[in-house]
């Protein structure tokens, strides 16, 4: 993880983002403090990254690249405004002897919000930010895992895959179907048994699909009630953390954590 210390809206690269809309740093802090104390009550180890001055999207760590296996493919960011992050990734990996592999120039790639996984299996998306040839320099970097399906992102505020869908466990899904192409959305609809879809709102107001699961808890920002019902019937309980400040930037509580796996 890395704390919000210079977080802010100093520009608008996708529909959330609004300069005149600023953070409030200090209810951000006590956001950020609560995802890692409840993370660190639920059995999870964490490590640190110091945020950086100018750099003001650090703590959406998750979009920094992909950690698995004891190696790091770092992002390569389509806009302009967080290419001077990836320096700081790369220092940091290779400060914790982490080899670093990259994608070509020419190939964009967003890390975990590009990316979603449960243990091994992997889905990834492409349309907005990454690359649809991203996927191959995952597979080549980590021939381990297993590629479930490659999504096409069409809603420009879906604009990471991180923010369309998640597993919630290594057989459920929760997805937002108007995220999808109807190619997409019919691969998932034939492919996958066990799937929850969720409605506009817990989409795009909520970032339901932006969460945490940790067994049968699953930290989000909010969520509908009918949305709570359906996960209760499934026996999952909602861990609610407030992420006012974070969704002002289009990000949610999955976007503050580089998972090492």
């Amino acid at each position: 993880m890395c704390p919000p210390t210079y977080f802010d809206i100093e520009y608008s690269i996708n529909p959330y983002m609004n300069v005149d809309n600023k953070v409030d740093k200090v209810a951000a802090r006590k956001q950020w403090d609560h995802v890692y104390a409840t993370l660190k009550q639920l059995g999870i180890e964490i490590e640190v990254m110091d945020a950086v001055p100018g750099w003001p999207d650090m703590t959406f760590i998750g979009d920094a690249g992909m950690l698995h296996g004891g190696k790091f493919l770092v992002t390569n960011f389509r806009h302009a405004e967080r290419q001077g992050e990836v320096e700081h990734y790369i220092r940091w990996m290779r400060r914790h002897e982490i080899p670093v592999f990259t994608v070509p120039d020419s190939v964009y790639f967003e890390g975990l919000g590009d990316i979603v996984y449960y243990g091994s299996d992997i889905l990834f998306g492409h349309g907005q930010r990454s690359s649809a040839e991203a996927i191959r320099y995952v597979r080549e970097v980590f021939p381990d895992l297993v590629l479930r399906g490659e999504l096409e992102l069409k809603d420009v505020g879906m604009y990471h895959l991180g923010l369309a869908i998640s597993y919630i466990d290594e057989d459920t899904l929760l997805y937002y179907p108007g995220a999808f192409t109807d190619e997409s959305l019919a691969f998932l609809r034939d492919t996958f048994e066990r799937r929850i879809e969720c409605s506009e709102q817990d989409a795009t107001s909520y970032f339901v699909c932006n969460n945490i699961p940790l067994g049968r808890h699953v930290l989000m920002d909010n969520c509908t009630p009918e949305l709570e019902h359906e996960l209760d019937r499934w026996g999952y309980q909602v861990v609610r953390t407030d992420m006012s400040e974070f969704k002002k930037s289009g990000g949610s509580v999955r976007c503050l954590i580089l998972a090492i796996g």
